[in-house]
């Protein structure tokens, strides 16, 4: 990958938010705690050099795949607790839609998808597996169509994106934050002359304010990583995405497929389309 693909992928909004914001929040807490021991590298060259180095060198884009790369292997994970994908699981007969906001995405899909038939209730019972699969296909051809147009949707996948690859980085940061923790209670425990708890106090009375706020943030790092990053979490994500691309069946203007009829029969539909608006024009 060349250097302009990496700032391409930087710069890019769903990439930014999905894969790198994960990985910066798994090491941001130590990171704190490395700039309250040590501030003069906030204002020095050897900061300004490592920073350079750091975006220079594609570190941030490889932390943010190292970030996809884990939640990846948690969504495989998931998706076989779950049963399959929540656009899947949406668009089962058996799934929680109301048969009435079911049937309309099937109309749509049948309507607008090349080559699909969308299961009955008997076909999905009798093949599950196949229906399942002709779902797949309806739902990869709905990402198509309503591609760059629907900013709900863009916006709740990168929500999926960031939370998946949040809990894929989980153990990581949980890791990094109680070293950088325990870290600074042992620092702090050896400015003490003695372990005396009279001297263990004095040492810590002594410690400079920043260095208490970074161990702060540490433990609420390590808190919220466990109190709020959790499969549940990602599902509610997962289901948001899902409900907000179906929901664009009811409002995306059907489509030519690709592949489906020739020029010449898209030109009679156009055709029998302008007879119909004249039709309505003189009623």
């Amino acid at each position: 990958m060349s250097l302009q693909d990496m700032i391409n992928n930087l710069l890019d909004p769903y990439s930014r938010q999905a894969r790198h914001f994960p990985g910066l929040l798994s090491v941001f807490p130590p990171l704190i705690t490395a700039l309250a021991w040590f501030p003069a590298l906030l204002m020095s060259n050897i900061g300004t050099i490592l920073l350079t180095i750091i975006t220079s060198c594609g570190l941030l884009y490889l932390l943010g795949s190292w970030a996809r790369t884990r939640g990846k292997k948690v969504e495989k994970r998931l998706l076989e607790e779950w049963g399959g994908w929540p656009t899947t699981i949406f668009l089962r007969h058996s799934g929680p839609l109301d048969p009435s906001t079911r049937g309309r995405y099937h109309t749509f899909l049948a309507a607008n998808v090349p080559g699909i038939v969308m299961p009955s209730a008997a076909d999905e019972g009798a093949d599950p597996k196949a229906a399942d699969a002709v779902y797949a296909s309806a739902v990869k051809c709905l990402k198509e169509l309503v591609r760059k147009t629907a900013p709900l949707v863009d916006k709740e996948n990168a929500q999926y994106g960031f939370r998946r690859n949040l809990r894929g980085m989980k153990p990581i940061a949980i890791t990094v934050c109680f070293v950088a923790a325990i870290g600074t209670l042992l620092a702090i425990a050896l400015t003490a002359p003695t372990f005396m708890p009279a001297d263990l106090a004095a040492a810590a009375r002594n410690t400079p304010v920043p260095i208490w706020v970074a161990f702060a943030v540490d433990v609420v790092a390590i808190i919220g990583w466990v109190a709020i990053v959790n499969d549940a979490w990602i599902r509610q994500a997962g289901d948001q995405y899902a409900d907000a691309l179906l929901a664009t069946c009811d409002r995306a203007p059907p489509k030519k497929a690709v592949g489906d009829g020739s020029a010449a029969s898209g030109k009679k539909s156009r055709k029998n389309t302008a007879k119909a608006e004249k039709q309505e024009g003189n009623a």
